[in-house]
């Protein structure tokens, strides 16, 4: 028996995390040591530059991404303690969606059927008008 806490969609994982390779080769800060060496130190992230990333890679998803998949996607970029307090932060602001089993989303991505999983209780009202369901 496979339980969900064991599952991670393998090319979700893929997918996002070569676009977001791709986007953090374009915004990582980097030092050249010395020109003619081949020595490159890099800088970590700023905060503004992984919330970046954390919101691509929730776009590139188009649904929700969970906490393992997150770890995944993120593995050499971001440690994940850093990555946990950035995700708490954009959920904080209502920027994203928390569902039941830790997973997140953007707002427009949460599938109708999972509404009443949503962690952010300002977020379901606001999910609701946007959807038209009320006004």
């Amino acid at each position: 028996m496979v339980t969900a806490r064991a599952t991670i969609d393998e090319r979700l994982v893929e997918r996002v995390r070569s676009k977001i390779l791709e986007e953090y080769e374009k915004i990582r800060p980097r030092i050249d040591v010395e020109e003619g060496l081949d020595i490159e130190i890099s800088l970590a992230l700023s905060d503004e530059d992984v919330e970046k990333l954390v919101l691509e890679a929730l776009k590139e998803a188009r649904g929700p991404i969970s906490w393992r998949e997150f770890k995944a996607i993120f593995a050499g970029i971001v440690g994940e303690d850093r990555l946990r307090r950035i995700l708490a932060s954009l959920k904080a602001r209502d920027v994203i969606v928390e569902l039941t089993r830790t997973r997140y989303s953007l707002p427009e991505y949460v599938p109708p059927n999972e509404l009443s999983k949503v962690k952010n209780p300002r977020m379901i009202t606001e999910i609701m008008r946007k959807r038209g369901l009320i006004q």
